[in-house]
């Protein structure tokens, strides 16, 4: 076995869960600009062709993650006031923006 292969992820075992709970620390360690399909690769032990079977791109992979960010928010009822509802909502995207503060920017 060479030193290469010792490293790899098992076959079949990369999940986009994985790859974004990966890119979510590198976005925290380095922003945004610091994000590649290699770094990713390279943090999962797999090769950047892996993470690209669960996402075509790395705009897909921006995509995903502003969702799940996103499905995080709690939308108020539409039987409240409208004020409350705003006040409701915008609370709930800044607990949504705190929980990755380096990637709040990208979903403002």
């Amino acid at each position: 076995m060479d030193a290469s292969s010792k490293n790899k992820r098992p076959r079949g075992k990369l999940s986009r869960e994985m790859i974004e709970d990966a890119a979510f620390e590198v976005i925290e360690r380095e922003g945004l600009s610091g994000v590649s399909m290699r770094k990713l690769a390279a943090r999962l032990g797999c090769e950047a062709m892996s993470i690209y079977h669960h996402f075509p791109s790395q705009a897909h992979l921006y995509e995903a993650l502003v969702d799940r960010q996103m499905s995080g928010l709690v939308i108020p009822g539409a039987d409240l006031p409208w004020r409350e509802r705003a006040r409701i909502g915008m609370q709930e995207f800044r607990r949504v923006a705190t929980e990755h503060p380096a990637f709040a920017p990208f979903i403002v």
